[in-house]
């Protein structure tokens, strides 16, 4: 079953931006650090790895997230340490976008572990 999902971090004092794709058709999990892509790193992803990352969807439970979950009522609309979160998943026919930020009230747990296991594996990879 195809399953591909691409991810997103942006913002903050640092303007930090993180790109990770990954596409099971052809195995290829990509990470850029730049919003040019210019420096783009690409390989090919390990059985094992991309096993670890099928098991954070596994079930529908992320397809049951919101799509937004937007900053809390006391982050003020000019706050420049707001770092922003997007992640799309497709699993066989099924896609699923979901936007929060790191002072977005009520975030579910699963949603933060799904994160951290997408830095985890790409930092492993020795891609960021």
């Amino acid at each position: 079953m195809v399953f591909s999902f691409k991810y997103t971090e942006s913002g903050g004092l640092s303007n930090k931006y993180l790109l990770v794709s990954y596409d099971s058709a052809t195995k290829e999990i990509k990470a850029s650090t730049d919003m040019t892509g210019s420096n783009l790193v690409q390989k090919t992803l390990a059985d094992s790895d991309e096993e670890t990352l099928r098991e954070c969807f596994k079930g529908d439970k992320f397809f049951d997230f919101n799509a937004d979950y937007p900053a809390g009522k006391d982050t003020e609309k000019d706050d420049s340490n707001v770092l922003s979160f997007t992640l799309i998943v497709t699993i066989g026919s099924k896609v699923h976008t979901v936007i929060w930020t790191n002072k977005s009230a009520e975030i579910p747990d699963e949603l933060t572990q799904i994160k951290a296991k997408i830095k985890e594996v790409v930092s492993n990879n020795k891609m960021i």
